[in-house]
C-alpha cells in the first residue's frame, strides 16, 4: 500500500490462473498483487469491495434496512478517485 506500491506480499510464482486473488488494500485500487495475478489469468477482487461490503453489513446491522450497495460503491470509488486527483 502507499507508499510501498511496488511491493507484493508473496512470490508471484505461487499464483496460479485458477485462483481468486483478493487484496484488502484499496490505495492503490489496482495493487501490484492484483496486477500480477491478473496477468496470469486469476480472478481478482480489489480492497474496495471488502471496504464496501463491510460498510454495507454495518449499515444493515445498525438500521435493519437493506444497504444500498450500488450507491455505496459509487460513493467509495468517487471518493478514492477524488483523493487520487488531489493527492490526499
Amino acid at each position: 500500500m502507499t507508499p510501498h506500491v511496488d511491493d507484493i506480499p508473496l512470490s508471484k510464482e505461487l499464483l496460479d490462473n485458477h485462483m481468486v486473488v483478493m487484496d484488502i488494500v484499496y490505495n492503490p485500487l489496482n495493487t501490484r498483487l492484483l496486477s500480477e495475478a491478473g496477468k496470469i489469468g486469476c480472478t481478482t477482487v480489489d480492497g474496495a469491495s471488502m471496504f464496501i461490503y463491510q460498510g454495507a453489513e454495518q449499515f444493515e446491522l445498525w438500521t435493519n434496512i437493506k444497504a444500498p450497495v450500488a450507491i455505496m460503491k459509487l460513493a467509495v470509488l468517487a471518493a478514492l478517485d477524488e483523493r487520487d486527483k488531489t493527492g490526499g
